[in-house]
């Protein structure tokens, strides 16, 4: 056990006892067992977490909601309150023990900014959901979101994060029978912050699930997601944006179960790496034994801004049905040189050609999101990002 983790580790003294107290436990014997990821792990060759250990962190003590007004068919309550009220969530929060899976066990083993965000059955909710983060420097902010959605409900989820700091954070959603889910990522935050977060996802059968997200602040983050289509008919729709400029390295990592038959899953993916940037994709799509007509496509596409930049991607497809239809690809290149020269020749600036070139390539992942509520913001924090690395 590293010095570090040890230290990590002491920031649980002073935490409460609860219902919770099984899964902190748990969570922080096994971030004490493997401390932080390395290069050396499979899911982590690409991403080090070493530059974590330069601060000395204080975890944060704002236990406030993270929430405005909720919607009436909305209910929240602390996730300690709602074990003891419900014993059998604890086994859905335990973090797995894998080296891979250390950040989620820290983030169980320092829990406290904890809730159970539930949506009523056949909700159908008007206005996006926000959740907002905004970090302090010198400070390690541990927050968890288990969010239901019960069968049929509909609703949209605007997730954002700015700041400094060290962002650490576990988003668990279930989807029930028929119910559908929009969801917008914004991680937006400063030079000297850090953000390392999982994204958990399951789909029951008819369930529907639209994710998109957008890298485009930290000096290192890490956006790792997990989908599982589990009932028959499930669909999920995930985009990423990733924008490093200086020497930032964002990192987009996905793991996509098909365990159903009849589901349908397209990922699409796209970097723009200026300056000494560095982008990162890994996308796993597995196809379980019995996941008959299994429809799952991925494409991950780069641009390369500069002599400095840099990209790791990784697609994989492991298939264990045999009537399937599933494609996987990545490409890398530069802005089309024969269109920029167009677009000089005709008046328009070399700075604002590049531009116009770089948000055309980002627009299609801002209009993957069908909500207006959601689009725009995200449209705002794409051409904010844009304008810092064009």
């Amino acid at each position: 056990m590293s010095g570090f983790a040890e230290k990590l580790g002491a920031l649980a003294g002073g935490l409460p006892q609860d219902a919770a107290t099984p899964l902190r436990q748990a969570g922080l014997a096994a971030f004490r067992r493997h401390g932080l990821p390395h290069k050396r792990l499979e899911d982590w060759k690409f991403t080090g977490l070493g530059d974590l250990d330069r601060n000395d962190w204080l975890l944060a003590a704002n236990d406030a909601t993270p929430f405005g007004t909720l919607p009436q068919d909305a209910s929240l309550k602390p996730l300690a309150e709602a074990v003891a009220g419900e014993p059998g969530l604890l086994d859905l929060l335990m973090p797995e023990t894998t080296a891979s899976a250390a950040m989620a066990a820290l983030n169980a083993g320092l829990l406290r900014n904890a809730w159970l965000l539930d949506i009523a059955p056949g909700a159908q909710l008007s206005q996006p959901i926000t959740l907002a983060h905004r970090g302090v420097a010198g400070q390690l902010e541990n927050i968890t979101l288990f969010m239901r959605l019960g069968q049929g409900a509909q609703a949209s989820l605007l997730e954002s994060h700015q700041g400094a700091g060290w962002y650490n954070g576990v988003l668990r959603l279930r989807l029930a029978q028929n119910a559908v889910l929009e969801h917008a990522r914004l991680q937006t935050g400063g030079k000297d912050a850090y953000h390392t977060a999982l994204l958990d996802v399951h789909l029951a059968q008819g369930a529907r699930y639209r994710h998109v997200s957008l890298l485009a602040g930290a000096g290192l983050a890490r956006h790792e997601m997990q989908v599982c289509l589990a009932g028959e008919a499930a669909e999920a729709d995930i985009s990423g944006l990733a924008l490093p400029r200086g020497d930032g390295h964002l990192d987009h990592s996905l793991r996509l179960e098909h365990a159903a038959a009849h589901c349908r899953s397209a990922q699409l993916f796209k970097n723009a790496v200026d300056e000494a940037g560095h982008a990162v994709f890994q996308g796993r799509i597995r196809v379980a034994p019995g996941a008959q007509r299994t429809d799952a496509q991925q494409l991950c596409r780069t641009l390369l801004l500069s002599d400095e930049a840099q990209v790791d991607t990784k697609p994989e497809l492991e298939i264990l049905a045999d009537d399937v239809s599933c494609s996987h690809g990545a490409t890398v290149g530069d802005l089309d040189a024969g269109m920029l020269f167009y677009m000089q020749a005709r008046g328009i600036p070399a700075e604002t050609a590049r531009r116009l070139l770089l948000q055309g390539f980002a627009e299609e992942i801002t209009q993957a999101l069908e909500d207006d509520a959601l689009r725009a913001p995200f449209a705002d924090a794409v051409a904010h990002g844009l304008g810092s690395a064009a």
